[in-house]
Order: structure tokens, then sequence, then C-alpha cells
């Protein structure tokens, strides 16, 4: 299947054509796995160009069946696993057309990719090393995992994707995974046509009232709209015993209670890669102009370590597309220490309303698992910002992520950037932390060998 791609933004890969003067460039080159992106016809359908001096191989955004959101995310995958190509993508091949002022950096790879990458050449067929983390030593990336593609991505079973499900589809397990005011949430399986898949079944106990259940199927309808690596799906909704919304399975547990029962165990840089994919998934929500309005490390779950998904979506809201912010009615039980000056003053949730919690959700990430406002009260967190005070930088963060959550807590939303430039400003970061390591496992490489 092929997706058509508009480049948005200039990368040093972007080539406007297939020019002449460009193809003797890199025949006169010794690339292997240098890469190119050119716009293909008037539709712009982008093509990934993995160069073996003039050779040229041909990407769509589809790979082994996975729908790549963007063409970012392609050349990320094709750096992690060659999938059919010859070479693993390494570094853009130089466009003398463009200036190197205006492209936007070109990653590194990932880093769980650099020490691997380094030591792997081709396999016994004399073609395509084997994928990368589903060795022993390799730990398993976001895209090896089963709930990184949707359940439906196979078009067999998108054509049975319906919202409410049959109950003999479903096998709820005794085990717990947690409970709430509205009930209980337990493990369970889901059969689809070709395959079953495990799933977390929120319950609603019986006798709550009807605004609870309607509550409830308001999420589920919300959430079934959406679809991203990096959000927890909703699979549907079976109306049995009781109201139950299958989700995900996301089995590694909340973000917070991860990383309080293992801050001695998890890096820094662990951290940035999980707080970077909310930000993915954060920016999907604002392009679909969603405000989810309850983002906190105890809605951010993990698939494992290295893979995160942003939960809970009860207070999500769906805006109009002229919309810019929505006015809660009425108050009402809100996390409020999470919440930005507009949201606790005048009711007013927006998309940059969800930065200033992502701001909080960082806090506690880098805190490893902290409260934010230690015990501060409501009222007194609002008289706190007011002042124009902040959380202090926790004790292990680096100092330019807590220079982007100041960022986020900037108090006027107009003034404060949105997920798109959050969600740069940390994926420079984590690269940049990424190259050094290469730079690191490189020159331990050399000391070795010497």
């Amino acid at each position: 299947m092929k997706s058509a791609l508009v480049v948005e933004e200039p990368f040093p890969w972007t080539i406007p054509s297939w020019a002449y003067d460009f193809a003797s460039h890199i025949s006169s080159c010794d690339i292997q796995g240098d890469l190119g992106i050119r716009a293909k016809g008037e539709c712009g359908i982008g093509k990934v160009e993995p160069f073996k001096k003039i050779t040229k191989i041909k990407y769509s955004l589809s790979v082994s069946g996975l729908l790549l959101p963007s063409q970012l995310q392609l050349v990320e995958y094709l750096k992690l696993k060659p999938d059919g190509l010859i070479y693993y993508l390494r570094e853009s091949t130089p466009n003398p057309d463009m200036p190197t002022e205006t492209a936007t950096p070109a990653p590194p790879a990932h880093p769980s990719a650099f020490a691997q990458r380094r030591l792997v050449s081709q396999n016994s067929d004399g073609y395509t090393p084997d994928p990368i983390g589903r060795g022993k030593k390799g730990r398993i990336l976001p895209m090896d995992t089963s709930c990184y593609e949707s359940p439906y991505s196979d078009p067999e079973e998108l054509k049975e994707k319906k919202l409410f499900l049959k109950r003999n589809n479903l096998i709820v397990e005794d085990m717990e995974l947690g409970a709430g005011n509205f009930g209980s949430v337990r493990k369970g399986v889901y059969k689809m046509k070709k395959k079953h898949i495990d799933v977390a079944i929120k319950i609603l106990k019986s006798g709550n009232e009807k605004a609870e259940r309607d509550d409830m199927m308001k999420e589920a309808q919300l959430m079934h709209q959406l679809d991203n690596p990096h959000i927890v799906r909703m699979i549907g909704v079976c109306e049995a015993e009781a109201l139950m919304l299958v989700m995900e399975m996301a089995s590694g547990g909340s973000l917070n209670k991860f990383l309080s029962s293992k801050k001695d165990e998890v890096p820094v840089n662990n951290v940035v890669e999980l707080m970077h994919q909310v930000a993915i998934g954060m920016k999907y929500l604002e392009e679909k102009n969603f405000v989810h309005r309850d983002l906190a490390a105890r809605n951010v779950l993990l698939v494992n370590q290295h893979y995160a998904k942003i939960s809970d979506f009860g207070l999500s809201k769906a805006l109009a597309a002229d919309d810019s912010y929505y006015l809660a009615k009425t108050t009402g039980k809100w996390p409020l220490k999470w919440y930005a000056p507009e949201c606790i003053l005048f009711r007013k949730f927006s998309s940059k309303s969800d930065v200033w919690s992502y701001g909080v959700t960082m806090w506690e990430a880098f805190s490893y698992g902290q409260k934010p406002y230690k015990k501060m009260k409501g009222p007194e967190v609002i008289t706190f910002l007011e002042e124009g005070k902040r959380m202090d930088c926790p004790p292990k963060c680096p100092p330019e992520m807590y220079k982007l959550m100041e960022q986020c807590w900037t108090f006027k939303w107009e003034d404060r950037p949105d997920f798109s430039t959050v969600e740069t400003l940390i994926r420079t970061y984590y690269y940049s932390i990424a190259a050094r390591t290469e730079e690191r496992q490189g020159e331990k490489v050399k000391t070795t060998s010497d």
C-alpha cells in the first residue's frame, strides 16, 4: 500500500527532482546506505532512495505492513531495520541545491542501533542483515511489538472493525489490573478474525448512574477515532453483564510508578526517550484537534521500558475545526496541579493547556515519579504560579530538558509553544545525546582494537 506524502519541511535528504547533476554527484561518492528523498509528480508521493553508488531502491510509507505516519518516521524505521534494503540507512546525501541553514537537521540513528549496527554485516545470504531487536542481546524496539501498528492494519480485520463488540469474542480474566470509582480494569483476550490479542477491559461497576455510563460511552467514541503508535487504542465497547471498554494492553504499568520503583536502574536518556514518545502522541492529538485535559505521568502507560503510550481520555474533548479551545461549563474533580492557569481561572482548555500539563509530566518523569508541588493545595499552586514561581529542576534532569519545561510553563497560553515545536525540541535533544553515545562507543571500540 502506498501513501501520499507531502513534504512539509525541508530535510537535508529532500531532493526536489532527480536531476542529472545530482545523480552525477552521488555516483562520484563512495556511498553505502546514505539516503535521499525526492518528491514524485504533483501529488507529492515521497520515495526513499538508499544509494549504493547510483543504484536506487524505492520505498513508500508502508514497510513490512506498517503504515508509517510520516517521512521522518519512515527514515528512522529504516535506520533501525534494513527491512529488505542492502544497507541500513545512514546519513543524508548532501544536496548541493539546498543551503544547509534552511534544512531541518537530520536525526542520527536511534541509540539502540549504534553498537549493533556497527558489528552486524550482511547475513549468510549476502543480502540483508537480520532485523535488530528480536535477538537475545538486542532490546525489543517499539515497532517490534504487537501493539505498534493497529490491530486493524490487516484489511481483512478492518472490515470487521466496529465500536460495539460481540461478547462471545471477549474473554475476561480474573486478573485485576486496577480499580477506581468507575469500577475495575481487568486483563482479557479479544478474539479477532485472524488472531487473538491481549486487552485491558475497563468494566463499569453495577449501580453507577446514567451520567457515568454516558461519560464512559463518550470516552469510547472519542478514543475509537484515534490511531497512533503512542496512544492506547480503543478496540471497542461490549454491553453484556456490564458496560466494558476494551483497550490495548500496556502491561508495563504507569510511568510514575515504574520510574519510582526503578529510579536506580533507568538512565536519564531512557526518560528522554519516553517523554519524546509522549510528545509524538500529543502532537498527533493536537493535529486532530483533540484536547486531552488529563495528561500526567499516571496516564502514560508502558508497553515496556522503551515504549510509552498515552491513556485515559475520560476528560478529553474533540474541538470543532474552527475552535481553538474548550470552555468547561462546570468544574469537577480536576487535577489542578497539572492544569494551566487559564484552566483554573477561566475553565478554558486547549492544546496549549495540554502543553502545560506536558511540562508537569516531564517534571514527574525526570524526578522519577515524585509528586509535583509537594504538599501544596490547589489554591496555593495558583498563587505560586501567579507570583512567577515554578518548580525547581529535578536533580538528575538535564538543563536542556528543564528549559523545555519552563517553556511549557509560560503563563500566557498564546506565548506557549505548540506540540509541534515541543516534539521538535525534545527530538533534537534526544538525537543529540544519541550522537554523543555513538561517538563514545566508537572511541571505546577504537581503543579496544588498538
